[in-house]
């Protein structure tokens, strides 16, 4: 067999598309023949380079070798492990040099999580004054009526960075709140009428806590109530119903 010489952008090759970080097996790839790693595979239905059908019946067995052969060192300060690029993701995972955060979605480790989730994952940035303001939540009048999962979002408050989920279920709107920083966070969450005042006020758990246990709604209420009381057509869409929030820390 000849000499195998490896190209200086050979590495660049071993990156998936979608997260820009080394391909995490298995491998799936597209009609077309373009490769994900499994992480990536849940949010990118179409092939994000020629969108085409993506489903996780066509698995890379070839790329997926060549990753058990390929090695690296730990990316975290602290740690002389080299690992192949196969056991990667399991090696960051456990590493006890690793102070990173996990990804809510794909459980991938990642030094800048709120960049992950806005770019990888289509979380709605939003920036605000440190102090707070009104945040929305909208849809059409049958999106408030069955159960639905609402566009999820990175709160900005100042230094704070603040995950936000909402969803209607079974006739109740959730919404859940996490903290990405370590030191503590307080924050209100509120409607208010003369007849009517109820919301949430508290301390916000770590985003740590959302994937070691299940998670409780920190704001929640009857969905028929919103719809009576509080929710109101759209000024610019009249087919759209929105929910304003008073949102101070």
């Amino acid at each position: 067999m000849e000499k195998v010489e490896v190209n200086p952008l050979f590495a660049e090759s071993l990156e998936c598309p979608v997260c820009y970080d080394f391909y995490d097996p298995p491998i799936y790839f597209c009609q077309n023949g373009h490769s994900l790693c499994h992480r990536c595979t849940k949010v990118s239905k179409p092939c994000p380079l020629c969108r085409a059908p993506l489903t996780q019946n066509l698995r890379n067995y070839s790329l997926e070798n060549i990753l058990e052969k390929v090695t690296v060192p730990c990316k975290f300060a602290g740690c002389n492990e080299s690992i192949t690029l196969s056991e990667r993701s399991n090696h960051l995972k456990n590493c006890k040099f690793n102070n990173n955060l996990n990804c809510i979605e794909c459980e991938s480790s990642e030094e800048n999580l709120i960049m992950h989730l806005i770019k990888v994952h289509d979380y709605k940035e939003i920036i605000m004054h440190d102090s707070g303001g009104l945040r929305s939540f909208s849809g059409p009048q049958e999106s408030w009526l069955r159960d639905t999962e609402w566009p999820k979002g990175v709160w900005k408050f100042g230094k704070n960075n603040l995950i936000v989920r909402a969803l209607s279920c079974s006739g109740i709107f959730h919404i859940y709140l996490y903290r990405i920083e370590r030191e503590p966070v307080s924050v209100k969450l509120s409607l208010d009428l003369e007849d009517c005042q109820f919301g949430f006020k508290g301390k916000l758990p770590h985003i740590s806590d959302y994937l070691e246990k299940s998670p409780e709604p920190h704001f929640n209420c009857d969905v028929n109530l919103l719809l009576e009381k509080f929710v109101k057509r759209h000024e610019d869409d009249e087919d759209i119903l929105r929910l304003w929030i008073k949102v101070s820390k």
